[in-house]
């Protein structure tokens, strides 16, 4: 055999060769399936009257024999047609052959800036949601290669409560003790109504420390209405001094505080516990004796 037919026997060996691993791996690119992704569940994992942390479980559920890498995702979060929040999040996550796995995405929405974006919803009870993921994996012969997920449904959107003192009554004194009982009123602006687990509370006159403790436990705040709290209170007039009995039966302008912190129970589908801090102060007198 001559070196040119030899040289073409080569050229036409290496051919057939690449042709054919051309051929594999378009054989293989067909083979590779995109991961299939769906939202399991969107649950409210954090809230307060201010702000609320949406959290939404996403299944990946990958098809093929070989293992699939996600590099990240990003998301975005629409309120009644208003995008409010989106971002990309880094995220290395091994997904193996004809596996699936479930992560988080956690978005904090807070209610001070859907009010002020979206005005029209400040007096209603509920805004319809619409979310959307793209994630971003590293797939065999494909290289990266993003998937979408998304999810629609709706949320309710809270206000927040508004306390205030509505009445302080002496209900029994003498020289060594004093009972008296807190009116307190409890506005409810939500569509839901509130179960109060416990009111921690402090109360200072003049300045000076009264009493602290825990009441209202078992209580129940109605929905979009006005609640009265009664809070009945003993003094120890001996410990707290005579000045205390001669403000309570004398009839005189005194300044009062009361801070408490509520632990609360909102009864809603998608809520459940939280607390409520407040802190109230102001000029009161009392009916002379």
């Amino acid at each position: 055999m001559t070196f040119p037919k030899f040289r073409s026997v080569i050229l036409l060996t290496c051919a057939l060769f690449l042709l054919d691993g051309c051929t594999t791996l378009e054989d293989l690119s067909k083979s590779i399936q995109k991961p299939q992704l769906s939202v399991e569940n969107v649950r409210v994992s954090d809230f307060n009257f201010n702000e609320m942390e949406l959290t939404y479980d996403i299944k990946v559920d990958n098809p093929n024999a070989l293992s699939v890498q996600m590099l990240s995702y990003d998301y975005n979060l629409d309120i009644n047609d208003n995008t409010l929040i989106s971002g990309d999040q880094p995220k290395k996550l091994a997904i193996e052959a004809s596996g699936t796995s479930t992560f988080q995405v956690p978005m904090r929405l807070n209610f001070t800036d859907v009010y002020r974006s979206i005005q029209n919803l400040r007096n209603s009870d509920e805004a319809a949601y619409s979310f959307l993921s793209n994630l971003t994996f590293d797939l065999p012969v494909l290289g990266q290669t993003k998937v979408p997920v998304s999810k629609k449904g709706s949320i309710p959107l809270l206000k927040t409560p508004k306390i205030s003192l509505e009445d302080f009554e002496v209900t029994g004194i003498n020289l060594n003790s004093a009972a008296i009982n807190l009116k307190l009123r409890f506005d409810n602006p939500n569509s839901f109504g509130i179960d109060v687990n416990a009111l921690n509370y402090d109360l200072m006159i003049n300045g000076e420390h009264w009493a602290n403790g825990t009441a209202l436990k078992g209580t129940s705040i109605k929905e979009k209405g006005v609640t009265i709290l009664d809070i009945p209170i003993s003094l120890n007039i001996s410990r707290i001094g005579m000045s205390a009995y001669r403000l309570l039966t004398g009839g005189d302008t005194f300044e009062y505080q009361i801070k408490g912190d509520f632990d609360l129970n909102a009864r809603h589908e998608l809520l459940g516990q939280t607390t409520f801090d407040f802190l109230r102060s102001g000029n009161l007198s009392l009916p002379s004796n």
